[in-house]
């Protein structure tokens, strides 16, 4: 079937049942087509190269006249010693004065800090009576801030906090194992 394809791959004529139901058919038509397909694309190969060196040329005279327009934004500068003494050198001002950047630092969840119960879809959060999937002791609404006591402590696959809040205290979990966070730390 392979020689039948490659055979009416040469002859262009294409059987749509063999092609579709012998896969031995259809991969001797695709090879004869891709060897006929290359044999005629040699004649652009010389088109191909052509273009590519006229972008590269192209690409060459813009950057020649961006420097002649921008001097100084392409050589870098140049030091020349002199033998004779001189005077001091003289501060420039800048243009524009540079911002100040200022890092900013994530709230985290820490002792004695505070947090607001989020992504629980309008559920309270259960608070329970040590680290882990213990009896539960009260259940805090949603969008409650909350004081942290202490923590954090790892158990039955969650971070367990303990906090106080809505009249309630006990260890609640910092996040779903799926990583859907119930405390978010308020700065």
């Amino acid at each position: 079937m392979y020689d039948r394809g490659a055979l009416d791959a040469e002859h262009d004529e294409l059987n749509p049942f063999y092609y579709q139901h012998y896969y031995y058919y259809r991969r001797g038509y695709d090879d004869a087509r891709r060897q006929i397909r290359r044999g005629t694309s040699a004649g652009r190969t010389p088109l191909l190269i052509a273009i590519a060196c006229a972008a590269a040329l192209a690409f060459a005279a813009g950057f020649w006249l961006f420097s002649r327009a921008n001097p100084g934004a392409a050589a870098a500068p140049t030091v020349v010693a002199s033998a004779m003494p001189t005077s001091a050198p003289t501060a420039r001002p800048s243009a524009t004065p540079r911002p100040t950047i200022t890092p900013t630092v994530a709230p985290v969840l820490a002792i004695g800090g505070r947090a607001r119960l989020v992504n629980l879809n309008g559920a309270p959060l259960r608070a329970r009576e040590a680290p882990g999937l213990t009896q539960v002791v009260g259940r805090i609404p949603e969008g409650t801030e909350v004081n942290i006591l202490e923590g954090p402590a790892d158990a039955d696959g969650y971070t367990w906090w303990r906090v106080e809040g809505a009249g309630t205290s006990g260890w609640v979990a910092a996040s779903s194992p799926e990583g859907v966070v119930f405390l978010e730390p308020i700065p």
